[in-house]
């Protein structure tokens, strides 16, 4: 078949229509509409499955929030104490800080004891004082007891022994 150049001045006819524009449009709705609801749809036990993830779901938030809550008083709990544990810190530096000016202070006061002490000339003990005059003489300077001669525990052997030590050379 040949196709005619349109000539001038004849009317042109229009190829005939197998389908309306009103009819193409309401087919393509509607196959439209069949594959939305055809992916839309799903099974009894499909959507069962989901609405228990979606509750195990909701239920494992809950539990992390909970433990989220928790955990934030645990931390609130803990910082209270490091604030309490760092206020006595600080007291226990500045009790420190005293105790070591305290410290030096009586060192100073030693030192220029001792420096008075070894300027001033050394002076004998008073005898009145009763530490020293009930003080026994040191047992280098004491002589040892002289054994009794009816002392039966001590032999002759002993005694002579004992003696013949004592005597001075």
């Amino acid at each position: 078949m040949m196709i005619a150049k349109p000539q001038p001045g004849v009317p042109r006819r229009s190829a005939p229509r197998f389908f309306s524009t009103r009819l193409t449009f309401q087919a393509g709705i509607l196959f439209l509409l069949g594959a939305v609801l055809s992916t839309g749809c799903v099974s009894k036990e499909q959507y069962q499955a989901e609405k228990v993830r979606g509750l195990n779901f909701q239920r494992l938030l809950a539990q992390e929030e909970k433990r989220g809550d928790t955990l934030d008083a645990k931390l609130a709990q803990k910082d209270k104490e490091l604030n309490e544990l760092n206020a006595q810190l600080k007291q226990t530096k500045d009790k420190i800080e005293a105790l070591e000016s305290q410290n030096r202070d009586l060192t100073a006061n030693l030192n220029a004891m001792k420096e008075q002490s070894s300027s001033q000339p050394e002076q004998e003990p008073a005898p009145d004082s009763p530490a020293l005059s009930n003080d026994p003489a040191p047992s280098e300077d004491r002589p040892l007891p002289e054994p009794s001669l009816s002392d039966p525990f001590v032999s002759d052997e002993e005694l002579r022994n004992l003696l013949d030590s004592v005597e001075p050379k």
